[in-house]
């Protein structure tokens, strides 16, 4: 059965285990799984602007100081529709667990994953303090509300702070 997805030889993160930031996204995109390195696309772009205002200085240093996992470990394939990638399938994620089961295991972020829209703004836990992000992606329409713009301004105030902390 084709279901579109494109495996990769090997999976797509970044990062060491000494890294005091631990990112979760939702999938390689087409342009992560032929450079093998996360976030390298577009969506990268937008996240890389995103740390810049959480007090990052530069890409180099926001991808120094993060390890970047994802839930699905290769790119999903084209939405049927034509607009933008498919979202992980369900039963992809449940094949890829175990490997962000076992990253979380080995790196024990400070600053942990995040993937709930819904909870953007609100931070949760100690140790490690969990801060969601919405996806960077162009084709999600949920930073067109000003609300939810104010949500990610608050997570990104979080992060700062923690950025801070290192210094």
């Amino acid at each position: 059965m084709d279901d579109g997805i494109i495996p990769s030889a090997a999976p797509t993160f970044s990062g060491g285990a000494d890294a005091p930031f631990f990112l979760v996204g939702q999938a390689p995109g087409p342009v992560e799984a032929v450079e093998r390195r996360p976030f390298a696309g577009r969506a990268g772009k937008e996240l890389g602007r995103w740390m810049a205002r959480a007090g990052f200085a530069s890409d180099e240093e926001f991808r120094r100081l993060t390890y970047i996992a994802a839930l699905m470990r290769c790119f999903p394939g084209r939405n049927p529709s034509g607009s933008g990638d498919r979202p992980p399938p369900a039963r992809a994620v449940r094949n890829c667990a175990a490997w962000l089961d076992a990253e979380l295991a080995l790196v024990r972020p400070r600053v942990g994953p995040g993937s709930l829209e819904e909870r953007v703004g609100r931070t949760f836990g100690g140790e490690p303090l969990v801060v969601p992000l919405p996806h960077p992606s162009g084709q999600s329409r949920w930073l067109n509300d000003p609300a939810n713009r104010d949500r990610l301004a608050a997570a990104l105030a979080v992060l700062a702070e923690q950025r801070r902390r290192l210094a």
